[in-house]
């Protein structure tokens, strides 16, 4: 009698279909058979037709029908993912495929599985709409800014890259908000070379005192004299700002005349020598007209002052220039600070001392007459301004307070991240519409030849 086989078994081969005892295509060669299956299906007209000519097998199990029927929307995700993005179109090319399935699997019929597609693929939109709306569509400027206000270590939340901006204003929850504006406040003010967390009158009043004894030494008892270059320069700003203020009203001309110059001889308007301190006193004047200055007027203003720190600091030995170099930086960065007290009040400061920072960048805006890159304070400070600003919240009742707090854990965060959607396009939104009313091509009539 011959030995049995020690590895014979009378278990049913999973992999052996049940009529034909032929072992049947198992796993990627199956699938592959199936998704080929419906992107030639997708062809209108013709698809259907093709895929019995080719002889695609009929899909057998759950996995190989749900991988038939996203072959059939695929071609459309693939041709809407270049407008829409590949993630958006992957999501609604799931979304799609899961709710015909689903459909199929529950008993609808055939004819009316395409409706649930287009059910399914138009949640994913419609889910998103939901989401631009209510978390705000991701901007790029303000993404980037989000991002770089992120590594200057404040703390930003996904909505800052929104224009809702964030829920408190400087920050996502209120504690980060005046931490963020605690820390803007410092940075400001040490820009203007005296560091605080409260900015107030006093500290207007000990800056400008600091300032003025730093570049006193600087300017006392020196004659400076004026290049033709600067001669021209300046001449150049007094003639453009007289079409801006007008003759009698010229206040350039006025501050030169009454300080550096006035009409010699020779008809030049700035004097060949003049005493450092009356230059000076010149700078101190175009830097308090600018406070009201906007526009127009601000920048020639400013070109002015720029003009006349350049004389300055050109007429000083190297070392001294390098220190009055510094001094302008502090200088113009207190004068701004300034203006957000004075001209601002409660808007521009808040009642803690603390530094709005979307009115400084009005503030500094003004001051430069639209160049806002002139002002010390914007890079890395002022420009987050889009994006962080002082905002008065009323306080809740206990229960609203409960609910804020939910919505405002790490968690949530998190997922808001996830779910806020970019600004879409013209194309984009047609490309999504498209893909979603895709399935509708499985009822047009099919070509039997």
């Amino acid at each position: 009698m011959a030995d049995k086989n020690p590895f014979a078994t009378t278990a049913k081969n999973p992999f052996l279909d049940s009529e034909t005892s032929e072992p049947s295509e198992r796993g990627f060669v199956s699938s592959a058979k199936q998704l080929g299956a419906g992107v030639v299906e997708a062809v209108p007209y013709y698809g259907e037709k093709w895929a019995k000519d080719i002889g695609f097998p009929e899909p057998v199990g759950l996995t190989e029908r749900t991988t038939r029927r996203a072959g059939r929307n695929l071609p459309y995700a693939a041709l809407a993912a270049t407008g829409v993005g590949a993630i958006p179109a992957a999501v609604a090319l799931g979304g799609s495929t899961l709710a015909g399935q689903l459909a199929e699997e529950v008993g609808v019929p055939k004819e009316y599985q395409p409706v649930a597609e287009i059910a399914g693929g138009g949640a994913t939109q419609f889910a998103r709409d939901v989401a631009g709306r209510t978390l705000g569509y991701i901007q790029k400027p303000l993404q980037e800014l989000a991002s770089k206000a992120k590594s200057l270590g404040y703390e930003v939340g996904p909505s800052a890259r929104a224009e809702q901006g964030m829920k408190y204003g400087a920050g996502a929850t209120p504690d980060a908000s005046i931490r963020n504006l605690n820390k803007f406040t410092e940075e400001a003010t040490a820009r203007a070379g005296n560091s605080t967390k409260v900015l107030n009158p006093k500290w207007v009043n000990e800056t400008q005192k600091q300032l003025g004894n730093e570049v006193n030494p600087l300017f006392k008892g020196k004659i400076f004299t004026s290049t033709p270059k600067y001669q021209q320069d300046i001449a150049d700003i007094v003639s453009k700002a007289e079409g801006i203020f007008g003759q009698q009203g010229n206040i350039a001309k006025t501050i030169i005349e009454k300080n550096i110059g006035g009409q010699r001889a020779g008809g030049t308007l700035l004097s060949p020598q003049f005493k450092a301190e009356d230059l000076r006193g010149a700078i101190q004047e175009v830097n308090a007209v600018l406070s009201g200055a906007k526009g127009p007027q601000a920048k020639i203003l400013h070109d002015l002052k720029d003009s006349l720190e350049g004389l300055a600091q050109a007429n000083l030995p190297k070392d001294l220039a390098k220190q009055y170099a510094d001094w302008r930086v502090k200088y113009n960065a207190f004068a701004t600070l300034r203006d957000a007290i004075q001209l601002e009040g409660r808007e521009g400061i808040t009642a803690a001392g603390q530094v709005n920072p979307k009115k400084l960048l009005d503030v500094v805006t003004n001051r430069t007459g639209g160049d806002a890159t002139r002002s010390p304070l914007f890079k890395d400070l002022a420009e987050l301004g889009d994006i962080l600003q002082a905002k008065v919240v009323q306080a809740p009742g206990a229960i609203k307070a409960s609910l804020q707090s939910v919505t405002e854990s790490p968690l949530v965060k998190a997922l808001q991240a996830g779910l806020q959607p970019y600004t879409p396009g013209k194309a984009a939104g047609l490309a999504g519409t498209a893909q979603t009313l895709s399935p509708a091509m499985q009822y047009l009539p099919q070509k039997d030849k």
